[in-house]
């Protein structure tokens, strides 16, 4: 396995008022140690959230699909497998998230220049660094409660959840969701007011600069992170 540089980032915070969206960029949603960086990315490269005003009445549909996405949220340790868990959180990504646009947008330039092996690669080692994360933010016994919605930004609907974690104060997350048919795909995820997906695309940015812009290394990078 290449050797790698390790770029650092800032741990992020989100907040449950508004916050400033992008431009219909592809979600990310990524892991960041909790301590160190898994929520932010929000305001790169046109991916800059704006202040909505909360929507008077959210549609059923809306809060249908947000409650769907609790409810599988809040079932990820039901049978009190670890392998279970992370059957569940892919189940749950597979319907409910866009990880290939997020993917692609994560990569920034680099992704046209990857091969599609190294495409592939990469797709699959971010989607287990969600997966990661995901567990570590919704541990055994967690809740998630569907709070509004707000105005839409550039066609991508705001959602919100309160989330309570046992043992950790509590998270509002904005489910950024973009029209796919008669649902929505979440393109990004917001805690306590910062996106995720910006925060991965720079930490990106760093790591493949400091390895030259090999794609391997960067895969090697991102897979360490969902070992954990």
């Amino acid at each position: 396995m290449p050797k790698y540089k390790r770029a650092e980032c800032d741990s992020l915070q989100l907040t449950h008022h508004p916050t400033r969206q992008p431009d219909r960029a592809p979600l990310r949603f990524s892991r960041s140690h909790l301590g160190r960086s898994l929520t932010v990315f929000l305001a790169a490269l046109g991916f800059v959230i704006g202040q909505p005003a909360i929507a008077a009445e959210p549609s059923d549909a809306v809060r249908g699909f947000v409650e769907k996405v609790n409810s599988a949220s809040m079932s990820f340790f039901a049978s009190g497998s670890e392998a279970d868990a992370r059957e569940r959180c892919r189940e749950l990504l597979s319907w409910a998230f866009d990880i290939p646009a997020s993917a692609e947008y994560v990569l920034g330039n680099a992704w046209a220049s990857a091969s599609e092996a190294d495409r592939k690669e990469f797709l699959q080692a971010f989607e287990d660094e969600i997966v990661a994360e995901y567990l570590r933010r919704t541990k055994p016994g967690t809740t998630m409660t569907f709070v509004g919605t707000r105005s839409p930004i550039q066609g991508d609907l705001l959602a919100a959840s309160r989330v309570n974690v046992p043992g950790k104060s509590e998270e509002t997350w904005i489910w950024r969701m973009r029209p796919e048919g008669e649902s929505w795909r979440i393109v990004d995820v917001l805690v306590n007011g910062r996106s995720a997906i910006l925060e991965e695309r720079q930490t990106y940015a760093e790591v493949l600069k400091a390895n030259h812009g090999h794609m391997k290394a960067l895969i090697a990078y991102v897979q360490s992170r969902a070992d954990g």
